[in-house]
């Protein structure tokens, strides 16, 4: 090999390796716009979006991601355990709901923030884990994660064509702020706030969930429905519809619900739903 091959090859293995480097730290993935630009952070990545995140791992942002239309989908994940730390950024699409109470946003598109659903007859991917930013403007829900044991944590929602967050598991410490549909749907709803949602603030899944120590107001439906579940210790004022729907049974205790147009709490469905310690007013 002469010393101008050698010199080639060489450059060409730091370029290499620069190129690794900027895409992983300490085994954490990196995404910012140009790497999403750009494609391959991981095999089947085409250039542009969606991202397509397709081995198991954690991820983080270094920058906003900025979505062209409301019809495409920024991050779609179709592998188990994946692990999104948003790093305090935002996924920004185009859409703007007016500060109305409860919102008026545009009709719903197709484009969703994160996104992590069943292909075909195969699994939805599970153990998906998405924390500390945000996911706004976008055409259709903000998180739509239907795998299993699936967890949002510390991420805001905001002016979203359809949901705020639609989760197959917990969302904590979180916030759903004027969407196009219900703020919240999960499991478990713990420690966060739905505030002037088109629809619905809370949705508890009907498997069996809990709504505990959240805010839900101004929403253009009900509070808090909830099917056969535990709502306990929210704060629920002028809502629609109702604070609190619930299919008996569920227990509904220790709630402050205020100003709700349609009434305080409804139960349908077969008896023994318990009902104790709520302060209420219309």
């Amino acid at each position: 090999m002469s010393y101008l091959q050698w010199r080639l090859t060489f450059q060409i293995a730091i370029l290499a390796a620069t190129s690794t480097s900027l895409y992983a730290v300490d085994g954490v993935t990196l995404i910012d716009q140009n790497h999403a630009l750009a494609g391959n952070i991981k095999p089947g990545d085409t250039p542009g979006f969606p991202i397509t995140i397709s081995q198991p791992g954690s991820y983080r942002l270094t920058g906003n991601i900025t979505i062209p239309d409301a019809h495409t989908t920024a991050i779609d994940i179709t592998a188990d355990f994946v692990t999104i730390d948003l790093n305090g950024f935002s996924i920004i699409g185009p859409l703007n709901c007016t500060g109305a109470i409860p919102a008026v946003c545009p009709a719903e598109a197709e484009g969703v923030g994160i996104h992590a659903d069943r292909i075909g007859g195969t699994p939805a991917p599970e153990g998906i884990r998405i924390t500390n930013g945000a996911v706004r403007g976008m055409g259709s829900t903000g998180i739509f994660l239907t795998g299993e044991g699936s967890l949002v944590e510390r991420v805001t929602a905001e002016s979203n064509g359809g949901f705020g967050f639609l989760i197959a598991g917990s969302v904590i410490q979180s916030a759903a702020l004027r969407n196009g549909s219900a703020g919240i749907f999960a499991l478990i709803i713990r420690e966060c706030s739905a505030i002037g949602n088109q629809k619905n603030g809370i949705m508890v899944d009907a498997m069996g969930g809990v709504a505990v120590g959240n805010v839900s107001s101004f929403n253009g439906g009900h509070g808090i429905l909830a099917p056969n579940a535990t709502v306990v210790n929210n704060t629920i004022v002028r809502n629609v519809q109702f604070g609190v729907s619930a299919t008996c049974p569920s227990a509904i205790s220790g709630n402050t619900i205020v100003g709700n147009t349609g009434g305080s709490i409804t139960t349908t469905g077969t008896p023994n739903c318990v009902l104790s310690n709520n302060a209420t007013r219309p």
